[in-house]
Order: C-alpha cells, then structure tokens, then sequence
C-alpha cells in the first residue's frame, strides 16, 4: 500500500498531462500541493500576481498547444486570479487552475479566506468542480484536463478543500477514469457528402474567401491550410491564434488591417474554427456580406450557424476537414486556375500595395515627431524583430499601430488580450512564452496604464532571467487626450499621471536591462542594446499622448470597395 497525500495526488495528474510548469503564488491553502511538484519533475514559476499566474498559463497554452496550469490559494487568491481566467476562456485557451479552499467542514460558518470558486467562475468556465472527497482527486484532476484539452478548448478549475487536501490514504483507492486524450484522439473528419458540397461550392466561386480563427491553431492546421490555399488561390484572413497559419508574407494572405474590401464583398466563405463576435461585427454588414453562402467548418457544432446561417454546416477538425477537400479536389480534377488570374486576386495585390504605400506615407509625415509618434516607432521596432519572435500586445494605443506595421508568419505568433481586452496581462504572458519558446525573441508592447497593473511581473521575468523586452508606451496617461473624446472635455478631469516617470530606472533596480527613449533616432540604438543584452529589458519611450488609434485615408479599392 502506498500512501499519499492530496498534494502527491494533483502534482500526479498534473505530470501525467505534460505539465512543466506551475504558475502560483503559495498559500497555507495549497503547501501539499507545492511540496510535491518538483518530485514530478514540474518547475513552480512563483508570481508577483495571482491574475498574472493565469495569464501566463494562458500564454503558455496558447504557444504550445498543451493545458497552461496555474495554482493559486484560497479566496482572494482565487478572486484575483479571475479577470485572467476570464480572458483564457474567451479565447479558447486551455488553462488548468487548481485552487486552494477553507476546509469544506466550514462552509458558510466565516472560515478564513471563505470562497466558493466555482460559483464564482461558472459564468465563462468549461469545468469547475470542488473536489468533495479524497478519493476522487485523481478523477477530478484528469476531467480538467481532458475539458480545458478538448474542443472548445477552455478553463477549468478545480478546487480542493484543505481538510482534503492535507489528507492521506492508500492511493489505490483513487478512483479509475478520466482517461488522457490528445488531440490526435479526438479529431473527426467531416461528411463525405458536405465535403462534396464545399469544394463544388468553392470551385463556383467567383470571390471565394477563408476566414480562419484559433481553430487552426488547436487543430494544428496550418500545413493543410496552405497547402488548400496554394491548390485553390482562395484568399485567406485569419486572426488570434491562427493569424500567421499562412504567413502574411504570402501573396494570398489578407491581413486584418486591411480585410473589409474582402470580408464585405466575398461570395462564398469558408470558415475554419472562427467566431463571428462583436470584433468582427458579428458577421454583419458592413464588414461582412450577408448575401454570401457560408462553408462552417469547426468540431463543435454549437459553434456552427451561432451568428451567421451555414449554408454548409461540417462538424470536424478543420486539418482533417482540409485534407479531405485537398483529396477530394484532387480526385474530381477540380480545375481552380481561373482563380489565380481572377480580378479578385488582382484586387487582393492593389489593396495590398495601397494599403503599404499609406502605412509608409503615415509614418514619413510623423517620422521625426517629438515626443514619439506610434507609427515611427512600431515600424522602427518591426526593423530590429527577427522573423521568429513573438510578440505579446498589452497596450491600447499601440495594438492598432502594430496591427498595420507587423507581419505575422507563423499561428500564435501574436499574443493578444482577445475579447475581454483587459490590459496588465503583458509580462504574465511574456513569461509564459519565453518558457514556451526559449531562446526566441519575446517582445512585449505595452502602456504606462497596463505597466501600474501588472508591472511587477518584471520581477518575476527578471528573477527567472527570462530575457523578455518590454517596449513601453509612456504617454502618462489613461489615453489619449480629450481632444479625441469630445464628450469629455472640459467636462472631467484629465486621465493623466506623473508624466514622464523614468520605469527604466526602477525596475533596474531589479537588474532589468533599462533604457530611455526621448528622441525618435535613439528608438532603433536602445531596442538593439535591450534585445543584445540577454535580460529582462524595458525601453521606456516618451510618447505623443494625443495619438490614438490609428486611421487610414481614403478608400483601399476606389469607389468599389469598403473602407
């Protein structure tokens, strides 16, 4: 008989899945738990946050296609761990929290740190449950996992009572099940039938589009989908985690910034593991057209026809669902030729080109702005990335500029806040990608706002000699000026802080790499020492406050297209 505590149990299950990494901050509630993971061979990344342990399992997850864990204590910690929970479930990233509890035999009697977790979470959580004996640790454990795993991918939380907890029994009496799957088990291929339908469908077209969300990313589709798209000359947008799936560098790749001449116009869409949500105006007019007959592909059929009618609906894995049409065209002698010389791709090529020649000609007229204008800086930024370096976006004011400057070659190769849009998540993320990806380039824009949130997290990045650059947006401020919000001038006070605080100084202090940028010609020197340095870095740049986000003139396709 082998004895063992709750602790050994979940470090078990946690190994089992692949875990390598714990992001927590300790708490009495979770000390079994704690003692047992580096028996297991799992690192504990102790935080400065309990929002931040979440984010970075988020980011973790997001980079390697495997559950994120994160461990934080009872009550507050599991309250303050909830806004990265939150973003992690609506953005399908399959995260793990194991959360400590008062002892469960003093329920609703004022026990410290009293909380119940999965009434808290129930909202936006896949799975959550509260462990209520010790011999349904295990189980309970390997069903979070296989949930958070498992299309839709998501949060899971599980909650353990200290009483349970801290006991001990025969581990033979853990009950069996719960089975590990991978996502190679849980793949399934779509109707032969509606597979016919797609690619005849498609082959009609006369402005076919792709349109492609964090389903490839999950899927692992990105071979078969350039493969589909090279055999077809079917344009393809995809964003979140499966913007890159082709790379933006492909003359048949739409990047989101310059998308509605396309997404409103096109006539036949196939979508591949992509919602239409409020960012993407749910799939209405005028970003997308409601007279186009939509292909859904996606392995939850719930996700099918949700905001706009399938014309036809495929249940399945968008890589087995592409490699059955890439077949399937390939056994019919499909001839999509016409494609490649259509107006449509010829329209593809002059937006592109309109909309670059519009980037540059921003960017020149504000190049040597003082303070620092968004556009000179983003693009001065983009000159120094290596192709493979991930960037993590926590910063409102700079999200937009990005969007138009950098180009994404590879799924998850950009890090957002997805449709929560908090901001503070930055150096949680950063940490979970360079755990993920050690030795790439990790860069993290983000804002003086986001910095006061989740800044302390440097520490952290420093302590564990992470070499993350944080390029920080200084304009002390909430924002950008009133003169852009109109409904609040001279209406309330000013949004701002101490302006121009030096954070490059304090956080050297830590033994971060810090510099300071005043003068635009010093961007492209200071990024070059933070990114030689080896460490943790911030590049504190002094920016134009006024700016917002960023706008384009005119119209990218003339008088036929859409803004």
């Amino acid at each position: 008989m082998a004895k063992a505590d709750g602790g050994e149990l979940v470090a078990r299950i946690m190994r089992e899945n692949h875990t390598r990494y714990c992001f927590a901050i300790n708490g009495g509630h979770l000390f079994p738990i704690l003692a047992n993971l580096r028996g297991h061979e799992i690192k504990l990344i102790h935080m400065r946050h309990e929002q931040a342990t979440a984010y970075a399992a988020d980011a973790y997850a997001r980079m390697t296609g495997e559950a994120g864990v994160c461990m934080v204590t009872a009550g507050c910690g599991l309250t303050n761990a909830v806004t990265g929970l939150c973003l992690a479930a609506m953005t399908n990233s399959a995260v793990v929290c194991v959360s400590g509890q008062h002892p469960n035999t003093e329920d609703h009697q004022g026990s410290f740190q009293e909380a119940y977790g999965s009434d808290v979470l129930r909202s936006f959580a896949k799975y959550t449950k509260r462990v209520t004996d010790w011999s349904t640790i295990e189980f309970d454990m390997r069903l979070a996992f296989r949930e958070a795993l498992t299309p839709p991918q998501g949060v899971s939380l599980v909650e353990i009572p200290q009483n349970i907890l801290y006991n001990a029994g025969d581990d033979t009496k853990q009950r069996r099940g719960g089975q590990r799957f991978t996502p190679e088990d849980v793949r399934s291929a779509g109707d032969p039938a509606k597979i016919d339908r797609a690619v005849e469908l498609l082959h009609a077209a006369e402005r076919p589009l792709i349109a492609g969300g964090d389903g490839l990313f999950w899927s692992q589709a990105a071979p078969e989908l350039k493969e589909f798209v090279e055999l077809t000359s079917i344009p393809v947008y995809a964003r979140r985690a499966g913007q890159g799936s082709v790379s933006e560098e492909h003359p048949l790749a739409i990047r989101g910034a310059f998308k509605k001449p396309f997404t409103g116009r096109a006539d036949v869409v196939l979508t591949l593991g992509f919602r239409f949500w409020s960012g993407e105006h749910f799939g209405r007019p005028p970003t997308w057209n409601d007279k186009a007959k939509y292909i859904q592909v996606d392995p939850t059929p719930s996700r099918i026809g949700w905001q706009v009618p399938a014309e036809i609906p495929l249940v399945g894995a968008p890589k087995l669902v592409l490699r059955q049409m890439i077949n399937r065209i390939k056994e019919l002698k499909l001839d999509f030729s016409k494609n490649r010389n259509s107006g449509w791709i010829k329209e593809l090529a002059e937006v592109r080109a309109n909309f670059e020649r519009q980037v540059g000609d921003q960017e020149k007229k504000f190049h040597s702005n003082h303070p620092v204008h968004p556009a000179r800086l983003t693009k001065d930024l983009v000159s120094v990335l290596d192709k493979n370096a991930t960037i993590v976006i926590d910063s409102f004011t700079l999200s937009g500029w990005m969007s138009q400057s950098f180009t994404s070659r590879f799924p998850g190769q950009v890090i957002d806040a997805g449709p929560l849009a908090p901001v503070g998540h930055g150096f949680g993320m950063g940490i979970g990608v360079q755990l993920a990806r050690p030795g790439s380039q990790v860069c993290l824009i983000m804002g003086d706002g986001g910095l006061g949130i989740g800044g302390w997290d440097l520490e952290t990045a420093a302590r564990y000699k992470l070499p993350i650059v944080c390029l920080l947006w200084n304009n002390s401020s909430w924002g950008p000026s009133f003169e852009s919000m109109p409904l609040l001038k001279d209406r309330t006070d000013p949004f701002n802080m101490l302006q121009n605080i030096r954070y490059d100084k304090i956080f050297a202090e830590m033994g971060c790499h810090g510099e300071n940028v005043e003068n635009p010609d010093d961007i492209v020197p200071a990024l070059e020492r933070a990114f030689k340095s080896g460490k943790t870095a911030l590049v504190n740049v002094i920016g134009d406050k006024s700016v917002g986000h960023p706008t384009l003139g005119g119209n990218l396709l003339g008088s036929t297209g859409s803004e």
